[in-house]
């Protein structure tokens, strides 16, 4: 059996910007960003004051931010991470954000993300990189992920992706 590590989607409750307000109102949520803590203390996503895709270290005030973790097998976290390395940098999806979120008609740029689209994709990434793999060990992982692949990365708002990585986490 293989041994696994931890890692969090933590999301973001924080008073906030006057964007992350009517991020909240929009999504009728009580979130307006999301981070993927990883395994080694980092967190990673789109920062939301530069817009860009980032790997950082983070002091989280734990009364701003609910914590959602899970355990997935430790050769795929690494993967996971290695690839979330090769994100760093990218533009913010401005296409996504206008036509996923606010007009819902699915179009985004494949190589652009907002944070819950890149934290869903993260999640998304585990899950086929243990189906491609197939080892019996995986099987409840991928059971428990397959939330995830239901639903393309680019609909993910912060709320839909909290209420996906609970029953996860749960």
């Amino acid at each position: 059996m293989s041994t696994t590590k931890n890692v969090s989607i933590v999301f973001y409750k924080g008073t906030g910007t006057l964007a992350e307000k009517l991020i909240r109102m929009w999504t009728k949520s009580p979130f307006s960003h999301c981070e993927f803590r990883r395994s080694d203390g980092l967190y990673h996503s789109n920062d939301r004051f530069r817009f860009i895709s980032r790997t950082q270290e983070m002091h989280l005030d734990q009364s701003d931010w609910e914590i959602c973790d899970i355990s997935l097998p430790s050769e795929i976290v690494d993967r996971v991470e290695r690839r979330q390395i090769r994100k760093n940098g990218t533009k913010y999806d401005w296409m996504g954000i206008v036509f996923s979120q606010v007009f819902r008609l699915g179009i985004h740029d494949k190589k652009r993300w907002f944070c819950s689209k890149s934290n869903a994709d993260d999640l998304l990434y585990a899950y086929r990189l243990m189906k491609r793999i197939g080892k019996s060990e995986y099987r409840s992982f991928i059971e428990e992920l397959s939330l995830i692949a239901d639903i393309p990365i680019q609909n993910f708002s912060p709320e839909k992706l909290y209420q996906t990585v609970k029953k996860i986490a749960s």
